[in-house]
């Protein structure tokens, strides 16, 4: 299924961007409200996480917020094996 690219106002000229636990990309929504730019992003109570842009930059949002993402779990894939040598008998 591909998403839709929802059209924008001058009131909520971005579009926000959102992925669910598993890494798919599930909602594009025009917004009105800007989070930061392209290193930054959100985390939602339900669990979703995204960004929020400029219609022209989706794709080289989605693209920046994916890389880190990958990046965010290395880190913390590094670290969990880092721990486990230090536990080991």
């Amino acid at each position: 299924m591909k998403l839709r690219i929802p059209e924008t106002t001058e009131e909520q000229p971005y579009i926000e961007f959102r992925f669910n636990k598993k890494g798919k990309l599930i909602s594009l929504n025009p917004c009105g409200a800007w989070w930061g730019g392209i290193t930054h992003g959100f985390v939602s109570t339900d669990g979703t996480e995204g960004n929020v842009c400029l219609p022209k930059d989706l794709e080289k949002f989605i693209k920046a917020y994916k890389a880190r993402k990958v990046n965010q779990i290395q880190k913390e894939i590094n670290s969990l094996t880092d721990s486990l040598k230090n536990w080991k008998p």
